[in-house]
């Protein structure tokens, strides 16, 4: 290859990088005094960061970064895409079964992805509300109350506690919690989905996350409908 071809490579390639770069950094471009924003490193390494720009009471605009896998990527875009145009309540109901309901089947190895978009996605919510707070507490209450009185399967939907005990129901895959999860949310049985805990062994990815007090009512309702493995105080 002579000197100039050689030459000509290497400027093509560099004028590749410069509008590969550029274009990444337009879709990706840092948003400037978010009225919401997390950055979440999760067990398995990877680290997503959303930030949320609100327009009263609907989110106008979004921001997201992740260093993680093409899959990490697809569930945190899912994410803000639901986010765009939501009130606070319906932000809320954003968890990952709804971003599965989007992003299709995933392996039981990579269901932690979506868990991780939803868990930065809440995180971000919660530092909006932490601003709204301090600046209209009215407004917080009213809004918060809204939300609870939607009846979500999340944390908000629970019973309170000072210090609340949870135990978690261990399936043999992932097809196994999302049927038990259907049933739970039918039910208005307060439960999360999460990673299982490294100090637990178990061949499925994820697990249910049930406060203590609900573990009799679960195992009454989930029994007969689905099986599940085990059930480990945490």
């Amino acid at each position: 290859m002579t000197p100039l071809a050689l030459l000509t490579t290497a400027l093509v390639m560099t004028v590749a990088a410069l509008v590969w770069f550029g274009i990444h950094f337009y879709l990706n471009s840092f948003m400037e005094n978010p009225d919401g924003i997390a950055k979440v490193t999760g067990s398995c390494g990877d680290t997503m960061e959303i930030a949320l720009k609100f327009n009263g009471s609907k989110v106008e605009d979004t921001h997201s970064w992740t260093d993680g896998c093409a899959i990490s990527k697809m569930c945190l875009e899912t994410a803000v895409m639901l986010a765009r145009g939501k009130t606070l309540p319906e932000l809320r109901k954003i968890d990952t079964a709804a971003i599965l309901e989007k992003v299709g089947n995933l392996p039981d190895t990579h269901i932690h992805c979506a868990i991780l978009a939803e868990t930065t996605l809440q995180k971000a919510l919660d530092v909006y509300v932490l601003k709204l707070s301090e600046t209209n507490a009215g407004e917080t209450d009213r809004l918060e109350k809204s939300l609870q009185s939607d009846g979500l399967h999340d944390q908000t939907a629970a019973v309170s506690a000072e210090n609340p005990k949870y135990v978690v129901y261990l399936f043999p895959s992932f097809n196994y919690v999302a049927k038990a999860e259907k049933i739970l949310k039918e039910r208005g049985i307060a439960y999360k989905l999460i990673p299982v805990p490294r100090h637990i062994s178990s061949d499925c990815g994820v697990c249910l996350r049930i406060m203590e007090g609900q573990r009799e009512i679960t195992s009454e309702t989930l029994q007969g409908k689905v099986s599940w493995e085990n059930i480990v105080a945490l």
